[in-house]
């Protein structure tokens, strides 16, 4: 029994680290506007934004408002923040060559509850991202 009890401490201690890290706000970028390659491509912008705004944990309690999907290498958008970037502002940076990108934003307006519903929008251009420690953790709008 005693046995039984020590594994069981030793399971929980190891495990609860894991459970009480936050994500960084790198992470948080990374889960929220990188999607490379895209997922499913068949699907049109306005099914693609709905199941992804959910998927990506952006529709759990309230839906977000907006958001943009990069369909690029994580690679050449973090460089953004260095040689694949230009200085913009404060600690914005405008990358050098165009992504491509789904915009979602939610129908109807304002705050709202799940289930959420987006219309899409497909582009390629450049964009704006703010970067700390030389890695992106914002994205600004694109340009």
């Amino acid at each position: 029994m005693a046995q039984t009890t020590a594994c069981w401490l030793l399971l929980f201690l190891m495990v609860l680290p894991a459970l009480t890290q936050r994500e960084s706000r790198y992470e948080k970028f990374r889960r929220q506007h990188i999607d490379f390659p895209k997922t499913r491509s068949d699907l049109d912008a306005r099914r693609y934004c709905n199941l992804m705004m959910q998927r990506r944990g952006m529709t759990d309690s309230v839906c977000k408002p907006s958001n943009t999907f990069i369909h690029g290498d994580p690679m050449a958008v973090d460089a953004t923040c260095s040689d694949g970037g230009t200085y913009a502002s404060e600690n914005y940076y405008d990358s050098n060559t165009p992504f491509d990108l789904t915009a979602c934003r939610i129908l109807g307006g304002g705050s709202q509850r799940p289930p959420c519903n987006y219309r899409g929008r497909s582009t390629s251009q450049r964009i704006r991202v703010g970067c700390t420690n030389g890695v992106p953790v914002h994205f600004k709008m694109p340009l």
